[in-house]
């Protein structure tokens, strides 16, 4: 089985936090952050918060550790959810640097700052431009980025192939770039 450097964790302690012992459960996780917190720098590449993603994986593992199957499959495993929630993170953090503080509910806020006006205002151009893509394309974006929804997620709630979700997202964030840069 592949560890984390430094580990003191064994297979026994592992197959015993697969099964839900509590103490062998906060091993795992104890030995296991620092690795999962590499990886999600690593393949956040600076676009995500990679303690906050590091935290993720492990709150899956918590909650999930029973769908291991066996002390050799949790490298893969974590390294499988690693991966999903980078690219979840990454996915809403490219949105997020066209709208920076602002979501849709705090676009009435009753601040009158600088930054709270230009937030504000940033928001407002964000929902123009939504409104201007296809409803098939502006659908996407807001399930994905908005809700922070998987591409499987979006493809149940749409009716359509993960595939088929992954290229309209492709082609509604060029158009959205296209259209928001043009905004001014």
């Amino acid at each position: 089985m592949v560890v984390p450097s430094r580990s003191c964790v064994h297979a026994d302690q592992v197959q015993a936090a697969l099964k839900g012992d509590p103490t062998a459960l906060q091993d795992v996780v104890r030995d296991w952050l620092p690795t999962i917190y590499g990886w999600c720098a690593r393949l956040g590449a600076g676009r995500i918060d990679s303690e906050e993603a590091a935290h993720d994986v492990m709150m899956t593992f918590l909650r999930r550790h029973a769908t291991v199957h066996g002390p050799e499959r949790l490298p893969a495993w974590l390294f499988g959810t690693c991966r999903r929630v980078v690219a979840n993170r990454r996915r809403s953090a490219w949105l997020r640097r066209w709208l920076p503080g602002a979501t849709l509910d705090d676009r009435h806020a009753p601040d009158r700052s600088d930054a709270a006006t230009e937030s504000r205002e940033q928001a407002e151009a964000v929902l123009r431009t939504l409104d201007q893509l296809s409803d098939a394309h502006r659908e996407v974006l807001v399930l994905c980025y908005l809700e922070e929804r998987s591409v499987a997620e979006a493809g149940e709630l749409l009716g359509i192939p993960s595939g088929t979700v992954k290229s309209r997202l492709f082609a509604a964030r060029q158009q959205f770039r296209a259209h928001f840069e043009g905004t001014p």
